[in-house]
């Protein structure tokens, strides 16, 4: 009977830690150093959103559009998986979109969860399209502010990338700059280029193929983060996957390539706050 209370207690705290940790919500700040960064995108902010799933946040996503308001972004950038595969009514995920429009330029990207669901996905773009989100797929647009512009490039990959036709995840193809090339033709490496790409995975591609900053989410930080290690678990059920949350860098032909990885809005997560990310852009010297 002695061992029982401490059984209960500590399952009772667990519990506890993991209700809490699915309903975090932080906003956490990055500086962000790119060597071509034109002088009128110094210090602008990039709101980086991914994969919000069925999370609500609120009625009608008040707690995070709020957040997001009060972060005062230039820019939002939402880099896939708005909805789950098995979702149906798109109105509320329409809505959040166009309250994000109406804060920032909004550019969002499909992820696996979309291509899973194509017939919702192009219903879904249609809308968002004529309400003014900017949806990159497998194109580039221009960002402009002044005289100075940076290319912004965004993939629909083919899901084969993601899953196999059974839903399992073995044997799976490896992105590649030639790939890369396929679906978004060459860079003009002299000037600064921006992509957004669902898995921030194949992170050593997009910096080949000429990805001076690359924006991802997909890998849920991890889904449970251990202190000293960090994520330990990809969507592909990979253990210890090398990029899942933060700011990081390779060396690349156009110079030092960067990838911003947001941990995510939504799904289950263990030590792991969903995160709104705001990346503050300046120069590299």
């Amino acid at each position: 009977m002695s061992y029982k209370l401490p059984l209960f207690v500590a399952a009772t705290f667990l519990g506890g830690y993991m209700l809490i940790s699915n309903r975090q919500l932080r906003v956490n700040e990055y500086e962000l150093k790119v060597s071509k960064l034109p002088e009128n995108f110094v210090g602008k902010k990039i709101l980086l959103l991914a994969d919000l799933h069925k999370k609500r946040y609120g009625d009608n996503f008040n707690n995070l559009v709020n957040s997001c308001i009060a972060a005062e972004p230039d820019f939002i950038f939402f880099a896939g998986d708005l909805y789950s595969r098995d979702e149906t009514d798109m109105i509320p995920k329409l809505a959040l979109m166009k309250r994000l429009k109406h804060i920032a330029p909004t550019y969002y990207i499909f992820g696996n969860h979309e291509t899973d669901n194509m017939d919702n996905a192009e219903a879904l773009a249609l809308k968002l399209t004529e309400c003014g989100v900017h949806i990159l797929r497998n194109n580039m647009e221009q960002i402009k502010i002044g005289e100075d512009h940076i290319n912004i490039y965004g993939t629909q990959l083919p899901q084969r990338f993601y899953r196999n036709e059974d839903f399992s995840h073995h044997d799976l193809p490896q992105i590649t700059k030639n790939e890369l090339t396929k679906l978004l033709g060459e860079p003009d490496r002299s000037e600064c280029n921006f992509l957004l790409s669902h898995t921030p995975l194949a992170f050593r591609a997009y910096a080949d193929w000429g990805a001076d900053v690359t924006f991802s989410g997909h890998c849920h930080g991890g889904v449970i983060r251990l202190p000293f290690i960090g994520g330990i678990l990809s969507p592909e059920r990979k253990f210890f996957p090398r990029y899942t949350k933060g700011i990081y860098e390779l060396n690349a032909e156009q110079g030092l390539a960067k990838l911003a990885v947001t941990a995510g809005l939504g799904k289950f997560r263990l030590n792991n706050p969903s995160e709104i990310m705001i990346c503050t852009l300046e120069r590299q010297e």
